[in-house]
């Protein structure tokens, strides 16, 4: 469960460094139709050398569908549209809520109950994240547009959320990961399609070496590998607990802001990062493995 863990929140924190190197190249909509499709291409490729099973019943391609438009689709369209209009800041404290959300529609859907400590970790992170965002939040009145974006996250959040939901439905029908992912990536990269055809969008792309290295990042591990965890993690511990990577990537991308951009690590940043990992700690951390520490202590 750790090593999912971990790879989804650090192959996560580093991708907004990668979708910064590929804005000049292309537009950003259309960059995520190429993502997918390579993704989908890569992953079907993999599956046939597998040979894991790729043939579903009309039920199971519905599901795929529905989880390709929510999550490889809308979520990420919205974001990308979000990000245009207010900090990364904001839209990340948007994508904490993705922990609530998972807990309701997991209760309401799959009937997985509430856990205490899940909702008390959560809302320690949620508080960590407002701290760390609370120069972006002093900055709403004076630009409105920053609380636009912020609730266009939170519908991309919901977005995410329902395909979170709908994979977990998948794996309770033993579909395996790999053709999930498969072909919910090829559907949501196929609505993708459609959607800038539609809005007429120019699928230029500028293919220099920093283009060529983030792609290549975005694709195999952003994506392919950085999923397949995620929907594994899901499988293992459930959506509301797996999305608490939507709380650790935001801080390993603001640590990697200090690292190489320069940016201040003041008092507000070091207390918003460790009500974050305080809270994941209660939410992830069995409740006997910190009594048997206590014990063993004193």
């Amino acid at each position: 469960m750790i090593l999912y863990f971990v790879t989804c929140s650090l192959i996560w924190g580093l991708t907004w460094i990668a979708i910064k190197f590929q804005l000049h190249a292309l537009d950003s909509n259309v960059a995520v139709f190429y993502r997918f499709l390579l993704a989908s291409f890569l992953l079907f490729a993999w599956a046939v050398f597998k040979r894991v099973p790729l043939r579903f019943e009309r039920s199971a391609h519905l599901r795929f569908l529905s989880q390709g438009f929510f999550m490889f689709c809308l979520n990420f369209l919205l974001t990308y549209w979000a990000s245009h209009m207010a900090p990364s800041a904001l839209v990340a404290l948007a994508f904490t809520s993705l922990i609530y959300f998972n807990m309701f529609f997991g209760r309401l859907f799959l009937n997985i109950p509430f856990e205490r400590k899940v909702i008390f970790g959560a809302l320690i992170s949620f508080l960590g994240m407002g701290i760390f965002s609370y120069n972006e939040l002093q900055q709403i009145q004076i630009h409105p547009g920053y609380l636009v974006g912020f609730f266009i996250s939170l519908v991309a959040t919901v977005s995410a959320s329902f395909g979170n939901i709908i994979s977990a439905r998948s794996r309770q029908q033993k579909v395996p990961i790999l053709a999930n992912n498969a072909w919910s990536m090829l559907y949501g990269c196929g609505l993708t399609l459609i959607y800038c055809l539609s809005m007429q969008k120019s699928f230029h792309v500028n293919l220099d070496l920093d283009f060529v290295l983030s792609f290549s990042y975005l694709v195999i591990f952003g994506t392919i590998i950085s999923f397949g965890a995620y929907l594994k993690l899901i499988d293992l511990v459930g959506p509301a607990k797996a999305a608490f990577t939507s709380v650790v990537s935001p801080v390993i991308a603001i640590l990697m802001s200090v690292l190489f951009e320069k940016m201040v690590f003041d008092r507000l940043l070091f207390i918003g990062v460790l009500c974050c990992l305080v809270g994941n700690m209660i939410a992830l951390v069995p409740k006997s493995w910190i009594l048997g520490k206590f014990r063993n202590a004193y």
